[in-house]
């Protein structure tokens, strides 16, 4: 048993080289290697936060692992998300890490980038805004529009602080009354200016009563 490992040492290692080789070429055959960017999930978003702004809105992720799995990849298979359950108003850092990033149990996370996100976030309020009739045109020669009344007449709106403050009421599409000699009853869309706001409603009703003038 000695002299089988003593002799020929040198064809042995050689032999033992070409076998090592020949096995990473059989595992790697087959195998490839995919960047894939993914948009930022978040998960737990606690009640009254809005999230204003980040420092990423996607992720770079290089997955390795069987061809045939990596060409039959969907978006739903794989996703990176951030818990914000304890996060704190204003700016906060998140760190990926492996548990940040889902994918198949087949694959291999290889690398992502960035490596972390800041997340701002605000306090949520709400306010109550009028809703104000836009009208078009003038009805025909010897009417007029004796009053003019939308439903809701008020609507609330969720969002920071500093968006609320900016908005006093909120208007309706126009309603065109041009040439008109009876009331009219229209359902408008809300003039809505600030897509980072919530509107409770988006849509009113709009009764404008026309009347013949006093003579």
């Amino acid at each position: 048993m000695k002299k089988f490992f003593t002799e020929n040492t040198e064809l042995k290692l050689i032999t033992l080289f070409i076998s090592l080789i020949l096995w990473f070429f059989v595992t790697l055959k087959g195998q490839s290697e995919v960047i894939i960017e993914l948009p930022v999930e978040y998960k737990n978003i606690p009640k009254g936060v809005e999230i204003t702004k980040a420092s990423a809105k996607f992720v770079n992720v290089s997955i390795k692992g069987p061809e045939r799995i990596i060409k039959n990849l969907l978006p739903k298979d794989i996703n990176v998300f951030v818990d914000l359950s304890k996060v704190k108003q204003g700016e906060t850092m998140f760190y990926f890490t492996k548990e940040n990033i889902k994918i198949p149990p087949s694959l291999t996370l290889a690398r992502f980038n960035p490596s972390n996100i800041v997340v701002y976030t605000e306090e949520i309020f709400t306010k109550s805004l009028i809703v104000k009739p836009i009208i078009k045109g003038a009805p025909k020669k010897g009417y007029v529009i004796s009053d003019i009344t939308a439903i809701p007449d008020e609507i609330s709106v969720e969002g920071s602080r500093q968006a609320l403050n900016k908005l006093e009421h909120i208007e309706t599409e126009p309603v065109n009354v041009r040439g008109a000699d009876a009331n009219i009853e229209k359902t408008v869309r809300l003039v809505i200016k600030d897509r980072s706001l919530n509107y409770h409603v988006d849509v009113a009703k709009v009764i404008i009563i026309i009347e013949g003038e006093k003579k």
